[in-house]
């Protein structure tokens, strides 16, 4: 069976459902029908308007002021009505529009949010936007003015050709003389408008993409005298992004134009065959001119029928990138568990996580006792991040590998697991928002301002943040641009300690504090934390005499494990790694460069 009599088979419902916004217009059909009911309203009245204007303009002639003055008080009433019709069908159809706009952006932020770490890794933030901002407006301008125009068009016609006909059957066969071609052209055009679309949209994620690239690494561009390159890169992307947008810019400037040329020329045929009547005496004056306002009626529906099929292939192109993205599985929890109140010891047992064969992280028997501190350190890329990625359940563990308090970690709630595990990463992000509201972000209620005082001295950045004009209530820039790297990886800490979790994961996040001030803060962290759970993470292994225990890793393999002590007198891998810590932190100290 084709495709064509399945649909016939579905009927006039199964239609509906094979309409591509069919989802989103639904859940405002009552805003739907209110409008389309006021649309008709006005429709009809437009209809009757030129019939007004045929019986005052016949009766003129014999001199009948009574029907003229009928005639003009009815134009003035209905004109009246149909601007407060025009009114509510806005209402209704543009309102529904944007609360479909409204609830796509939701939905697409909300099923962004689900989405595992590593589909961020494969997509670019510009990419996203584009798709957020100007796909969803293409389909909010579809699903509201692309279906009033359409539904206008449509109403029209029904409503203004059986009139036609009753009026002259002769002169309504020349208006519609040239409209067999609208098919055609319809079908030709819109199809070169929805491809052209989509391929403007793809270059405009590039675009962005580039765009919020370079000004993220504005500094970067300005100290390697990259600004002639950059812009030369932007200007490229644009030139294509243009060229693009011409070629589209061309169909959609063809259709509408070609086809009022078929009303026009319509109006042509009618001019010269309805004059010849009028003349002849075989067709009264006010029953031209009715006639020929019908003709220029028509005019608008040809014309609408251009727009929204732009409109509907733009949005179709649209919708079809939206769901590209929302069609991909969220991470989601599973035969969940509620976990205990006892202890939150950390229990690393037969993991094996790769990344499809660049690399493969393999560990076994790793324990951590409640408010043991553990730091974990290997050369680059030996898995320490990865596993506190898994930890976290950013990156997904297979079943049976890491626990929490005895509870395997992916049947834990995440909102649960992250509130049980706070933790700093390496690359520090802070929000433009005050140094209070970073601090306290993510809590259930916002503690006072002395408890962030007092997480903010635990992380050994009061003194900068009372030096600021505002103190806790300073905004920062983006990205707390105004702080140095130090002061931000601090604030990054205080904002873990705020949460006061039994376990705290610390990945290499003050590389770029001193050696020294990295040991005092450790000590004070430990000092205050004492029942917390620490795993620090650190290619600076001053701090690893400071803990309980020692994970040596080494390309996704556990190395070696013990007290610093230990591993110093047992271990090639650590005594190498210590040495060339120990020489850094010299130079450091001493100020010299290598």
């Amino acid at each position: 069976m084709s495709q064509l009599e399945k649909v016939k088979k579905l009927g006039l419902f199964g239609k509906l459902k094979t309409y591509p916004f069919w989802e989103l217009v639904k859940r405002h059909r009552r805003q739907y029908v209110l409008g389309l009911v006021t649309l008709i309203l006005v429709d009809v009245i437009n209809v009757v308007l030129p019939l007004l204007i045929r019986s005052g303009l016949d009766a003129i002639p014999t001199r009948q002021m009574n029907i003229v003055w009928a005639s003009a008080a009815g134009i003035l009433l209905l004109m009246s009505g149909q601007s407060i019709g025009r009114f509510m069908w806005r209402v209704y159809l543009m309102g529904a529009s944007n609360e479909i706009a409204r609830d796509l952006r939701r939905d697409l932020y909300s099923h962004l949010q689900r989405m595992p770490l590593k589909y961020y890794q494969s997509v670019k933030t510009g990419d996203l936007m584009s798709r957020a901002t100007n796909d969803v407006e293409a389909v909010r301008m579809a699903v509201g003015p692309g279906i009033l125009v359409a539904l206008d068009a449509v109403i029209m016609f029904v409503l203004i050709i059986p009139v036609m006909i009753v009026l002259s059957p002769r002169l309504t066969l020349y208006a519609f003389a040239f409209y067999p071609i609208a098919p055609f052209l319809t079908r030709w055009l819109g199809g070169k408008i929805e491809v052209l679309f989509d391929t403007l949209q793809t270059k405009l994620s590039s675009l962005s993409s580039y765009a919020q690239e370079s000004f993220g690494a504005i500094r970067l561009i300005k100290s390697l005298v990259l600004e002639s390159t950059a812009a030369r890169r932007f200007s490229e992307l644009s030139e294509t992004y243009a060229i693009t947008g011409e070629r589209l810019a061309r169909y959609e400037a063809i259709f509408s134009p070609a086809l009022g040329l078929m009303t026009n020329m319509g109006t042509f045929l009618i001019l010269l065959m309805g004059g010849k009547s009028v003349v002849e005496g075989a067709l009264t004056l006010g029953t031209f001119v009715a006639f020929q306002r019908f003709v220029v009626q028509l005019s608008w529906p040809m014309e609408a029928i251009g727009w929204a099929t732009t409109m509907h292939q733009e949005g179709k192109a649209a919708l079809s990138r939206l769901r590209s993205v929302m069609d991909i599985a969220p991470v989601t929890d599973s035969q969940v568990k509620r976990m205990g109140r006892g202890d939150h010891d950390l229990l690393v047992e037969k993991l094996k996580f790769g990344y499809g064969g660049q690399f493969d992280l393999e560990l076994q028997g790793l324990r951590a006792a409640g408010g043991k501190k553990i730091g974990i350190v290997g050369p680059v890329g030996s898995g320490k991040t990865t596993l506190f990625n898994l930890l976290l359940r950013l990156y997904e563990p297979p079943p049976g590998a890491v626990f929490v308090g005895g509870e395997d970690v992916i049947h834990i709630p995440r909102a649960e697991l992250r509130g049980v595990i706070a933790s700093v990463e390496q690359q520090v992000f802070l929000f433009s928002e005050t140094i209070e509201s970073n601090v306290s972000m993510g809590m259930a209620s916002a503690p006072s301002t002395e408890v962030i005082r007092q997480f903010i001295q635990s992380a050994g950045v009061w003194d900068e943040v009372v030096g600021l004009n505002d103190g806790v209530s300073s905004v920062l820039g983006e990205r707390g641009v105004n702080l140095s790297g130090g002061q931000k990886s601090r604030l990054a800490l205080a904002r873990a300690l705020v949460r006061q979790s039994p376990i705290l994961i610390l990945d290499d996040c003050f590389s770029s504090v001193d050696v020294e001030v990295e040991r005092r803060i450790i000590q004070n962290l430990f000092r205050v934390a004492k029942n917390t759970t620490v795993l620090i993470a650190s290619h600076r292994l001053s701090i690893m005499p400071l803990v309980d225990e020692i994970w040596v890793l080494d390309n996704g393999r556990l190395n070696a494990r013990g007290t610093h002590r230990e591993l110093l007198e047992s271990n090639s891998l650590y005594q190498s790694l210590w040495h060339r810590a120990s020489s850094s932190s010299r130079w450091e100290e001493t100020g010299q460069t290598l």
